[in-house]
C-alpha cells in the first residue's frame, strides 16, 4: 500500500450519527448513544488506490456467478439460517447469538466513501442506534407494533426492552423464527406473538388493529419487484404508521461510480425495486402520506441497506390504491 492512501483515523460519534439522519444531535434518544457505545467506532476513510481496489472488489463481487438472487426459492435458505441462530440461542445466555451472520465486514460504506473499521461490531452498533431512533420517532404513540420479516427478532427485542407499552407481533415465513420468538417471550417475560407469514403471498386473515405500527427491516429487500401484493395488503390494513429500513434502489445516484457499484449488486441480488416510486404514486393519489424517505449513506460493503422510508394512510376514507 502506498503512502497517503488512507486518511487519518476518526470516530463516528453522536454528531456523525445524527448527520446520517439529518437531525440535530440533541434530539437523539439516550438509547442511540448507548447503542453506539457498545462498539469501537473508529474508522479510516480509504482513498486513492486503496479506494479503487475496494471498488474493483465490490464490482467483481456484484457480478459473481455464485451470488444467489433473492426470491421465493430462498425460503429454505432462511429457515436453515434462522435454525442455526435458534440452536445457538438454546445453548447461550446472551442474545448476541441472534445477530445475523451477514454483519461481518471490516470495510463499510459511509457518507460516500469506503471506510475500514477497527471493530466488526461497527455496522450492527450503528444499525441498532438507527432502529432506536426510528422507534422513538415513529412508534412512541402506537399501541402495538407488528414486524414483517422479523427473522431472529432483534428489532422486537429492542422494542420490548425500550417500549413496554407496546403489544408486539413478529411475522416471518421461517418456522424457526417463530421458535426464536417463543424463546424470547419466555426469557424476557414479555409476550411477542409469533405468526408465520409469507410476504410473497400475504395472508389477509392476519389483520392489524387500530394504533398498530408496522416495521420491516432488511426484509422487503427479499421481495425484489414482487412487493406489490404485500404493499397492497399493508395499505388495505391502514396501519397507524409504516416504517421501512431497507435498501432503496431509487435513492442511489446513477451518475456516481460509488453508487453504480452498489446498484449493480442490488440488481444482481434482485433486491427491492420499484417500492419507493409506488409509494410516491400512492401519495400523489391521496391514498397515503409519505412522511420520510432518507438515504442515510451508511451500508455494508456491497450496498446500503439502511435507508428509511415512512408512510401512513391518508386521513379520511380513500377509494383504494390506484391501478
Amino acid at each position: 500500500m502506498t503512502a497517503g492512501t488512507i486518511s487519518a483515523r476518526v470516530r463516528l460519534g453522536e454528531e456523525g450519527f445524527a448527520q446520517l439522519l439529518g437531525v440535530d444531535p440533541s434530539t437523539l434518544p439516550p438509547a442511540c448513544g448507548a447503542a453506539l457505545a457498545v462498539a469501537d467506532l473508529r474508522y479510516e476513510v480509504l482513498c486513492d488506490r486503496e479506494r479503487d481496489a475496494q471498488l474493483l472488489t465490490a464490482l467483481r463481487g456484484s457480478e459473481a456467478e455464485d451470488l444467489r438472487p433473492s426470491g421465493p426459492h430462498r425460503a429454505a435458505d432462511w429457515e436453515r439460517g434462522w435454525s442455526e441462530n435458534l440452536r445457538e440461542l438454546d445453548r447461550a445466555a446472551s442474545h448476541d447469538v441472534l445477530i445475523p451472520k451477514y454483519n461481518k465486514y471490516d470495510v463499510l460504506r459511509l457518507m460516500g466513501d469506503y471506510v475500514r473499521v477497527r471493530d466488526r461490531r461497527f455496522e450492527y452498533a450503528v444499525y441498532t442506534a438507527l432502529r432506536h431512533w426510528c422507534f422513538e420517532r415513529w412508534f412512541r404513540d402506537c399501541s402495538a407494533v407488528t414486524e414483517f420479516g422479523c427473522g431472529t427478532g432483534t428489532s422486537l427485542l429492542q422494542l420490548a426492552e425500550t417500549m413496554p407499552h407496546l403489544e408486539l407481533t413478529g411475522c416471518d415465513w421461517a418456522p424457526s423464527s417463530q421458535a426464536i420468538l417463543e424463546r424470547l417471550s419466555a426469557r424476557c417475560d414479555r409476550r411477542i406473538e409469533p405468526i408465520r407469514f409469507d410476504m410473497f403471498h400475504p395472508d389477509t386473515s392476519v389483520t392489524l388493529g387500530a394504533g398498530v405500527g408496522v416495521l420491516t427491516s432488511a426484509a422487503m429487500e427479499q421481495l425484489g419487484h414482487d412487493h406489490v401484493a404485500f404493499l397492497d395488503y399493508l395499505v388495505a390494513q391502514r396501519p397507524q404508521v409504516a416504517v421501512h429500513i431497507e435498501p432503496i434502489y431509487e435513492l442511489y445516484d446513477d451518475s456516481v461510480l460509488f453508487d453504480e457499484v452498489a446498484r449493480r449488486y442490488h440488481r444482481h441480488r434482485n433486491y427491492l425495486s420499484g417500492f419507493l416510486p409506488r409509494l410516491r404514486q400512492l401519495a400523489q393519489a391521496g391514498v397515503i402520506e409519505l412522511l420520510a424517505e432518507r438515504r442515510t449513506g451508511f451500508g455494508s460493503f456491497f450496498h446500503e441497506g439502511y435507508s428509511v422510508v415512512v408512510w401512513r394512510p391518508a386521513s379520511g376514507p380513500t377509494s383504494g390504491a390506484p391501478a
